[in-house]
């Protein structure tokens, strides 16, 4: 089954290759005549362990970071009015979640703009998902991708679009309704899709 790209968020989650392109209404990384899509990744993670050193963001960026990378992401901060929710630090600690924001730049077409995710990362052995997936759901995201090997582990993640400049907002119309990823099965609860076992 094909996910459809039903708004701008839907292009950025998962995070696409450092080159990406719009080939006959699918999004794609073998380049082709179609529209490119240019990523410049930015991104930092955080464990448990982490979290629970510092309740804040901007304490979390202070403790993980050093020189420029610390002066750009107390900037990103500041600029997008990112925060660590009460809600999602809850999540991260109950699901031992690592937790990853990602501040890209893209360029499209000449159009250039900034995207922040959240992504939530949980792994285990096993095949049941349901409670894990019911945890993120209550962060409403607007991706959950749940990856499951032969019933021995799994990989769940959720994405939330924290931000997406007007600039790129400004194409959305080239990208409705084009595939963004296969998956062997696709859900829908709370607005939030469910993608299983993507190819």
């Amino acid at each position: 089954m094909r996910l459809k790209i039903t708004s701008i968020e839907d292009l950025f989650i998962p995070p696409l290759q450092e080159y990406s392109y719009l080939c006959n209404g699918i999004i794609t990384d073998m380049k082709c005549k179609g529209m490119e899509i240019y990523r410049d990744p930015d991104f930092i993670a955080f464990t448990v362990n982490d979290i629970l050193s510092s309740m804040s963001l901007q304490g979390l960026i202070k403790m993980k970071t050093r020189g420029r990378k610390r002066e750009r992401w107390l900037r990103y901060i500041s600029k997008y009015k990112m925060e660590l929710e009460p809600k999602e630090f809850s999540t991260v600690l109950r699901l031992g979640a690592l937790l990853t924001i990602y501040v890209d730049g893209y360029e499209i077409e000449g159009n250039q703009g900034d995207v922040v995710v959240k992504e939530f990362r949980v792994s285990g052995t096993g095949s049941n998902t349901d409670h894990i997936r019911k945890m993120l759901l209550e962060l409403s995201p607007r991706l959950i991708v749940i990856q499951n090997k032969n019933n021995i582990w799994y990989v769940v993640t959720g994405y939330k679009v924290a931000f997406v400049d007007s600039q790129l907002k400004k194409i959305e119309k080239s990208f409705v309704n084009s595939d963004r990823m296969e998956c062997s099965e696709i859900q829908e609860e709370y607005n939030t899709r469910i993608c299983l076992n993507p190819s």
